[in-house]
């Protein structure tokens, strides 16, 4: 849950859930429902904006737009980035639900125990590392990405739509990482998860 109130679908007005029933119909199929690591915790984020409709519907349908399957990147890829920008960022609640997300669409629990551990021994192809590596540059400190990185996913197969497109992937996986560590979503059960691990 959110440390700030937030407007539930039985108390929203029928503009937030007109705004709530467009951007749950546009996510990807993986989305709909919690995903397993974070039960009852599927609208959380979504629900963190609802005091501010008009952001909540442009943040998230920007995401939508972002993940069109009419742009380069597949939808492992999607959450390929979506899942190191969060796990580079412990950020919980995202990198949970996104690792998750990511199982659905691969089906490859390997893959998601070697993310977890060291995404660059993972088994992942070649350009899948290259655009990684420049996804954690990015969380990390984007001001030191120059133009090598750019001329590297160029050369495993990406153009410069493709490159933008991760760009703003991952940007946009920055912000809402921050937004839910900022406001607790899926704190407590990150701390939860500590407690018994130290038991």
């Amino acid at each position: 849950m959110a440390r700030i109130k937030t407007i539930g679908l039985d108390e929203a007005d029928e503009k937030l859930k007109k705004m709530l029933a467009e951007v749950r119909a546009s996510y990807p199929k993986e989305y709909n429902g919690p995903a397993p690591a974070m039960p009852g915790l599927d609208e959380s984020i979504i629900e963190s904006h609802t005091l501010i409709p008009d952001a909540l519907y442009h943040s998230f349908m920007a995401l939508s737009s972002m993940m069109s399957p009419d742009l380069p990147l597949s939808r492992r890829e999607h959450e390929l980035i979506a899942s190191m920008v969060s796990l580079t960022n412990g950020c919980y609640y995202c990198g949970e639900s996104h690792l998750d997300f990511l199982q659905k669409v691969t089906l490859d629990d390997n893959l998601i125990t070697a993310l977890r551990n060291d995404y660059t021994t993972a088994p992942i192809t070649e350009a899948e590392r290259v655009m990684l590596d420049y996804v954690v540059q990015l969380t990390k400190a984007a001001f030191k990405i120059t133009p090598k990185y750019h001329e590297r996913l160029r050369e495993v197969g990406f153009d410069d739509q493709g490159i933008l497109q991760i760009t703003l992937i991952a940007a946009w996986f920055n912000y809402i990482n921050r937004i839910a560590d900022s406001l607790g979503v899926g704190r407590d059960q990150a701390a939860a998860k500590v407690n018994s691990a130290s038991e």
